[in-house]
């Protein structure tokens, strides 16, 4: 037990000091990303605007009618109904036609229920928040004109206009630039975790008897660390030595 502690200590170490060798790049990677990502998410990126209406699907019934709870039900139950025709390519046609665009785009529009409500919500989304809400109130009016037209029944009304969006949904700078910056730290970790892995040299006499499985007894010391300089000075003075000795002999001779 005791020995799988001192094991995990040590490897959390040598996390620590894999990190403290390589804390440049850990702290300016992650920055650098999150300029990038905030400079794209305020100039490259486009940002979007949101309009909304409501419309409500109304009981075909007279003021002195009762309403019983399976008319309530069936209302709801229209209420699907006419969520999908409200994306209908009629619709859409009658809408871009109105606005005289060139193309209306259906997937920039959501059409969805309010659940437990006979309430339909209408959301576009463009470019230009005047667009978006030009395409939103221009969509509901063609919509109930297409009801008429089909079911003989005027029982939709609409409950709210769009008004102009004053700010757009997307992008999320402050999301973006988050990411950004837990990606760029995601990646440097991931390439200096990679090249220490892969790095099997020895380095140190704790990485001998780690991997190698045997004790060290000794080391040798590097006597180039001096340089060319000091290494210059030992030769000059062992040659004064032998010269030396030679004139010593010679004049002994």
């Amino acid at each position: 037990m005791y020995e799988n502690e001192d094991y995990d200590v040590i490897e959390l170490r040598e996390i620590f000091l894999i990190l403290k060798k390589y804390l440049v790049p850990v702290i300016i990677v992650p920055i650098i990303f999150t300029v990038i990502g905030a400079l794209v998410s305020i100039y490259l990126i486009n940002p979007v605007y949101e309009a909304s209406t409501t419309l409500i699907v109304r009981q075909n019934k007279d003021s002195n009618e009762e309403i019983n709870i399976t008319d309530v039900n069936l209302g709801k139950s229209l209420v699907y109904t006419y969520a999908e025709m409200a994306k209908s390519n009629t619709v859409l046609e009658n809408t871009r036609n109105s606005l005289k665009l060139n193309e209306l785009n259906g997937d920039s529009i959501s059409v969805s229920p309010v659940k437990d409500t006979q309430i339909l919500k209408v959301s576009v989304q463009n470019t230009s928040p005047q667009l978006a809400m030009d395409i939103a109130n221009t969509l509901v009016e063609e919509f109930t004109v297409e009801i008429v037209r089909i079911t003989k029944s005027d029982n939709v009304a609409v409950v709210d206009y769009a008004t102009l969006p004053g700010s757009p949904i997307k992008p999320n700078k402050v999301m973006n630039t988050a990411i950004a910056a837990v990606l760029g730290e995601m990646i440097v970790l991931l390439i200096i975790f990679l090249k220490e892995y892969l790095d099997n040299t020895i380095k140190s006499e704790k990485d001998i008897e780690k991997y190698l499985g045997v004790a060290v007894i000794g080391t040798i010391p590097n006597f180039n660390q001096g340089g060319e300089k000091t290494n210059g000075k030992i030769q000059s003075k062992r040659r004064s030595e032998v010269s030396h000795s030679r004139s010593v002999q010679e004049n002994c001779n």
